[in-house]
């Protein structure tokens, strides 16, 4: 599956600007600006190659903010293709950077994570620079930082992906229940791990945390007194 299929599919960022048949709620047009009222008419066609090749063969033409967020949606869009070649595809993810359509630093992001995690991280980096709406890179970047024993950092981004959610995500508590206890932030990570473990099933996670060495004792920690129960249950394998 190609990276923008992925984050069309698991994070629903850019399914409906890559969809035959979309039409955005209100057109980001001028009422006289022709050119970007016949790219949303191919938009809401999916005809996004016709965009792109007007764009590409245009020269030193001056698009209008409305216009260059069709092109952008449109190289997106091609960038899920199957019949073009790896190199086109990040081009395309390149062109759509230029037009100021930061999500696609989303699709270099996966489009390089398994030949090289490091530059793919440092594409969410620039990305959650732009102040996106959207918990995915927060967390991903939250999730790296944790591993990488950067318990601060780690911290800042999931702060960031809980403040920015518009839904309650039991896994962003876990994260930050984690990355508090090992700051000593105890009072706060007792929080989140109750936040967490009552709307989502952590048993496995819970059982986990006995083998690591860095939260030995958490079920002698006052803060954690309402929870000692949940640390003997799996303890136990029941």
């Amino acid at each position: 599956m190609k990276p923008i299929v992925m984050i069309m599919v698991v994070f629903t960022l850019i399914i409906a600007a890559s969809a035959p048949g979309y039409a955005s709620p209100a057109s980001s047009c001028e009422s006289t600006d022709t050119v970007c009222r016949e790219f949303e008419q191919f938009i809401d066609a999916g005809q996004f190659d016709k965009i792109v090749a007007q764009y590409e063969t245009a020269g030193g033409i001056a698009y209008s903010e409305g216009s260059r967020s069709y092109i952008g949606q449109a190289y997106l869009a091609l960038a899920s293709r199957e019949d073009i070649s790896p190199e086109q595809e990040e081009r395309c993810y390149i062109n759509a950077l230029k037009l100021n359509c930061p999500i696609a630093y989303m699709g270099l992001y996966f489009f390089h994570v398994q030949k090289d995690e490091e530059k793919a991280l440092g594409f969410l980096r620039e990305y959650v620079k732009t102040k996106p709406a959207d918990t995915v890179p927060f967390v991903i970047l939250g999730e790296a930082e944790l591993a990488g024993n950067n318990y601060e950092t780690a911290d800042a981004y999931l702060r960031e992906a809980k403040r920015v959610a518009h839904a309650y995500s039991p896994r962003v508590d876990w994260l930050l229940f984690k990355a508090n206890y090992l700051l000593k932030n105890y009072q706060f990570a007792s929080e989140m791990f109750m936040n967490a473990v009552t709307k989502g099933k952590f048993e496995s996670e819970i059982k986990a945390l006995s083998t690591d060495p860095r939260f030995e004792g958490i079920e002698k920690r006052p803060e954690f007194n309402a929870c000692r129960s949940l640390f003997k249950l799996t303890k136990s394998g029941n």
